[in-house]
């Protein structure tokens, strides 16, 4: 018989299937050299020392940042939206005796950390699934979270969709061109990537420069932010004393 409670139970099931295969995917993610290169500048410019505590904001199932953070810090608190991620990262740590790990469902909007808690908050390609307000108000969640002096350090995509200076026309070519070589297979997935854009965009990367105005703004001081070789680039700023 068809009833609410059924249609409720099949919701969640979908719910929970799709946050799976999300955990799956970002897990897949976390493995390609590419994501592990930038994991090693991001924890070479944050320099986690002893009795140092560090936050990690999207850990994704790997935890990419986060355990590789976890033999130099005191404690890690790793934070994810997703409760798949969450219950895969702690796993993870488990499986790696890592005791100094502790895994959280939150967002980047709203940390579910006190004030002045952290000495050390890393990030790999977590904001750019927010708009530039919330960019704004997950640095401010950042500053709040952040010791005096304490460091941040993130990676992320950092071009804007467009064609307004070379470096966005050459991330964009560089896509297309990708994904025409795939035959039609790619040609359907561009055309998809360009209606999701202007419908119902899930990936709102910001600039270099953005990302340097924003973080200045926000009130960080030693701003340092560059672009890599590929569509993203990478952020050094401190809290101030």
């Amino acid at each position: 018989m068809h009833t609410p409670e059924n249609e409720t139970t099949a919701r969640d099931g979908a719910d929970a299937g799709r946050d799976e295969r999300h955990a799956r995917h970002v897990g897949d993610l976390g493995t390609s050299p590419g994501f592990q290169r930038l994991r090693d500048e991001i924890i070479a410019r944050a320099a986690p020392t002893k009795g140092e505590r560090v936050l990690d904001v999207g850990a994704g199932s790997t935890g990419l940042l986060a355990l590789a953070a976890a033999p130099d810090a005191e404690h890690v608190t790793a934070v994810d939206f997703s409760p798949a991620v969450c219950r895969m990262l702690e796993q993870r740590a488990k499986d790696l005796q890592l005791e100094n790990v502790s895994v959280l469902v939150g967002d980047a909007r709203k940390l579910p950390l006190p004030d002045n808690s952290v000495d050390v908050a890393l990030s790999n390609y977590c904001l750019h699934h927010v708009n530039d307000t919330e960019k704004l108000v997950a640095l401010g969640e950042l500053a709040r979270v952040l010791k005096p002096g304490g460091r941040l350090v993130f990676g992320d995509m950092m071009f804007r969709v467009g064609i307004r200076t070379s470096r966005d026309r050459r991330v964009v070519a560089k896509f297309a061109l990708g994904m025409l070589r795939r035959g039609p297979a790619g040609v359907v997935r561009l055309l998809r990537n360009v209606v999701k854009t202007f419908v119902a965009p899930s990936e709102m990367p910001a600039s270099v420069e953005w990302w340097d105005q924003a973080l200045r703004s926000s009130g960080f001081t030693d701003v340092k932010v560059e672009a890599l070789e590929h569509e993203g680039g990478i952020a050094y700023a401190r809290w101030p004393s």
